[in-house]
């Protein structure tokens, strides 16, 4: 019998997720201004707390591209688009506007000479691609793709049906062996007068809907025998930084492919697309996407190790598995 896999995820609400779309955010925001802006930064989040330290080289002129008003205005907005203060579904602290951001960063113009050598990995890094058969599972391993689109179709479920009383934060736990799920558990932050039996249906309703996708694609065995757990500690009323303390990058796993595939171990968020984690790992797994995709395997693992001063990989490992015949 083949052996159970298991992968997490976790909804826009959670704190180590707030706190990486915050990072995510400023990125993207540095590299509109500058396409070879230079972005190394790291995210806290606690209760109405942020913190956000590192470096943003940005822009020719005297000063950053990028402004400490422009870092708060990203960090609010990231709380907002989760789903923080008030909304259709209810008001959850802490609001945007309440936030305490603090900051330690350097932020200045990127200039001529690290502009000219932005090509060059600054570090080193141990960078992996995965992939394996399933289109409808978007290449990854079914657990956990399983595991971000039940995560998606809370968050969705949260908008959709806001009379239900969900909050922003929330886990998934899918564990399965082969074209077979196991069992569940979902963890969905509501409202303290959230209706339990119908909270607890929706949500399993709505992962539920998602899993027919795959089965209907000939990925995933019918659903039958499934142990779900909806909530399994109890209410759910205090979440997001309130109820725990977030930090870019934590989430290395539940971001890759999940617990069955050994992953490199650099974090991508808070970094620029230059910088040799996000893409050395972009191009392991472009590597690895493509001996799939054209069918000359069913599952590929690539491993690319860089020096610092590469400008390209200095070892290259590849795996395979035959595909069927």
């Amino acid at each position: 019998m083949r052996k159970l896999r298991f992968a997490e995820a976790v909804c826009p609400g959670h704190p180590d997720a707030l706190a990486d779309a915050i990072a995510d955010g400023i990125v993207k925001l540095a590299c509109g201004r500058d396409r070879e802006a230079l972005v190394g930064v790291e995210v806290a989040v606690h209760r109405e707390a942020v913190f956000v330290d590192g470096r943003i080289a940005a822009g020719e002129g005297r000063e950053c591209a990028v402004t400490l008003a422009d870092v708060e205005a990203v960090a609010r907005e990231a709380y907002r688009a989760a789903g923080y203060g008030a909304s259709p579904a209810g008001f959850f602290a802490p609001a945007p506007e309440a936030l305490r951001p603090s900051f330690d960063l350097c932020l200045d113009p990127l200039g001529t000479e690290e502009r000219a050598v932005r090509a060059v990995s600054d570090d080193q890094a141990i960078c992996v691609g995965h992939a394996v058969e399933g289109r409808r599972a978007g290449f990854v391993p079914l657990e956990q793709a399983l595991a971000r689109d039940f995560a998606a179709a809370l968050a969705g479920l949260r908008r959709a049906r806001p009379g239900l009383g969900l909050g922003p934060d929330g886990k998934v736990l899918v564990a399965a062996r082969g074209r077979r799920v196991v069992g569940v558990s979902l963890s969905v932050q509501h409202r303290p007068e959230s209706e339990w039996s119908e909270l607890t249906r929706a949500a399993r309703a709505a992962c539920e809907a998602v899993a027919e996708e795959y089965v209907a694609a000939g990925e995933l065995r019918p659903l039958r025998g499934v142990e779900w757990l909806v909530n399994g500690a109890g209410a759910f009323e205090v979440g997001g930084p309130l109820g725990d303390n977030g930090l870019s990058g934590k989430k290395l796993v539940a971001q890759a492919y999940g617990a069955a595939v050994p992953i490199g171990g650099g974090a991508v968020f808070g970094k620029d697309p230059r910088k040799v984690d996000p893409r050395g790992q972009a191009l392991a797994r472009r590597m690895a996407l493509d001996l799939v995709a054209s069918g000359q395997a069913r599952e590929a693992t690539v491993w690319l190790a860089f020096r610092p001063g590469d400008t390209e990989p200095r070892w290259v490992e590849v795996e395979t598995m035959a595909p069927r015949r």
